[in-house]
């Protein structure tokens, strides 16, 4: 279980370099960064929707543990994989111009596999807490 705590300080870093890319494209309009992340609103979702992902695991995790419960293995990676791969999306999309952006079966596979993983962790845990 203590790899929910492991994948929330990760995604935390993740919010933080985000927020400062963010900050490179937005603020300080580095050219290159501008080029790179012509949407780059999106990197601000990804940077809230990371710092989401890592404080619903830390939660949980500490939920967990005052209740002296142990999620099974599977509920434990579908959070995991469904918080990384949700707000990856994101960072898909803010390399792409709006206008330009068409996304093919591909990203929209993965993309619902992705929301699909990740209420099947969460509604999991939540289930598990709550019963």
């Amino acid at each position: 279980m203590h790899w929910l705590i492991v994948g929330a300080s990760v995604f935390m870093l993740g919010s933080l370099a985000l927020a400062w890319l963010s900050t490179g494209v937005r603020i300080l309009r580095v050219s290159s960064l501008k080029t790179r992340f012509p949407a780059h609103d999106n990197l601000v979702k990804a940077h809230i929707d990371y710092l989401l992902m890592a404080l619903l695991l830390m939660a949980y995790y500490l939920v967990a543990k005052s209740l002296e419960m142990v999620y099974p293995g599977w509920v434990i990676t579908t959070m995991l994989i469904g918080g990384a791969m949700n707000p990856f999306t994101f960072i898909i999309v803010a390399m792409h111009k709006p206008e330009d952006f068409r996304p093919g079966k591909v990203f929209k596979t993965i993309t619902m596999l992705s929301f699909t993983i990740t209420t099947l962790g969460f509604a999991a845990a939540a289930i598990l807490v709550a019963f």
